[in-house]
């Protein structure tokens, strides 16, 4: 039950985000960027184990999975102001994330 709650809150604040952007822009990406989805991954991790050692094994990927995902962030960015058009600029980020991630995992950082 508590894991559907989670996932409503998420969306509410996904919708809230959608209403939000038409006013301020900064506050509308500050909540996209806030983390919904890693403390109810935790959570999930936690609940099926109650061992806090695969938890936080699990919360240092996801950590380290973020710098990718920066990753992302930045090289949309990037695409979009030099006006490339918005699903090349997603995809060129998703190339960068995936790329991150495959380099990291070469390098034995995501295990």
């Amino acid at each position: 039950m508590e894991r559907w709650i989670n996932v409503g809150i998420a969306w509410l604040i996904l919708a809230a985000v959608a209403i939000i952007q038409e006013r301020s822009r900064v506050l509308a990406g500050i909540m996209a960027a806030m983390p919904l989805s890693i403390p109810l991954a935790m959570w999930i991790v936690y609940a099926e184990t109650r061992d806090l050692g695969q938890t936080a094994h699990f919360t240092r990927s996801t950590f380290l999975a973020l710098i990718p995902s920066l990753g992302f962030v930045l090289a949309a960015w990037l695409l979009l102001a030099r006006r490339v058009p918005f699903g090349w600029s997603l995809l060129g980020g998703y190339g960068v994330w995936l790329g991150m991630l495959l380099i990291w995992r070469w390098l034995g950082i995501l295990r």
